[in-house]
């Protein structure tokens, strides 16, 4: 089964990528400010139904992330091999979610390029059984990343994600999570430069704010800013 936003009436950056899921697309970059749900939405949103797999990349990682490699077995005595993310959605036919890739290692990121090749050239042998893999149909891949310019990313990469999507408003079905006079706020504050704030911030203060109110909740969240941003929710407030 296909899951789907489930939302009608999708802020424009959200309608772009079901458009583009839609229309069969399997390699696609959400970025832009952290927060909003990419990778949420690279887990859960159009055909994964064949199942989701993350990666999520740093400087230190290894390739037992994305390929897998041979550790103890549940004996003690001998060694198996332990199948990695991109592995793992190559067999099933699933989706591999990357996020911030460009934080990768070299030799995770040569390792990262080879799996997300065209399913023509794309392939890996077994290090053990010579077995070779090569993607099962369905296969399909989203990269997220905070990088606002896509002039940024190697050449390599940027050539097997042709389509781009910035996203800067939070998921309707996320932003559903808060109290409604917290919502139009939280939009406001997604994209605002130096001064955004995530979704996952203002659901930290949604919690907080149930037993200590808001001032106290919004001294603790926001700091030297709670002021201003318990403003904004009275007007909005009056304004609904």
């Amino acid at each position: 089964m296909t899951k789907t936003t489930n939302t009608t009436n999708l802020p424009e950056c959200w309608q772009t990528f079901d458009d583009v899921l839609s229309s069969g697309i399997d390699r696609v970059i959400l970025f832009g400010p952290p927060g909003t749900g990419k990778t949420y939405a690279g887990m859960n949103f159009g055909a994964v139904e064949n199942g989701s797999f993350r990666i999520t990349c740093t400087e230190d990682m290894t390739n037992l992330q994305v390929d897998g490699t041979f550790m103890p077995a549940s004996d003690g005595k001998s060694f198996r091999w332990y199948e990695g993310a991109a592995l793992k959605a190559w067999q099933t036919g699933g989706r591999l979610v990357i996020d911030e890739i460009d934080k990768a290692g070299s030799d995770v990121f040569a390792t990262l390029l080879n799996f997300l090749d065209t399913p023509e050239s794309a392939s890996w042998e077994h290090p053990d059984t010579g077995e070779i893999f090569r993607p099962l149909n369905g296969f399909s891949a989203v990269m997220t990343t905070n990088i606002e310019d896509m002039r940024e990313l190697p050449e390599a990469l940027a050539d097997r994600f042709p389509v781009r999507i910035r996203i800067n408003q939070p998921h309707p079905n996320a932003l559903k999570r808060l109290s409604k006079d917290l919502r139009e706020v939280a939009i406001n504050y997604a994209d605002a430069g130096e001064q955004r704030l995530s979704l996952r911030t203002f659901m930290a203060f949604d919690n907080l704010r149930k037993t200590m109110g808001d001032q106290k909740a919004g001294q603790i969240i926001f700091g030297h800013r709670a002021d201003g941003i318990i403003d904004a929710l009275k007007l909005n407030t009056v304004a609904s």
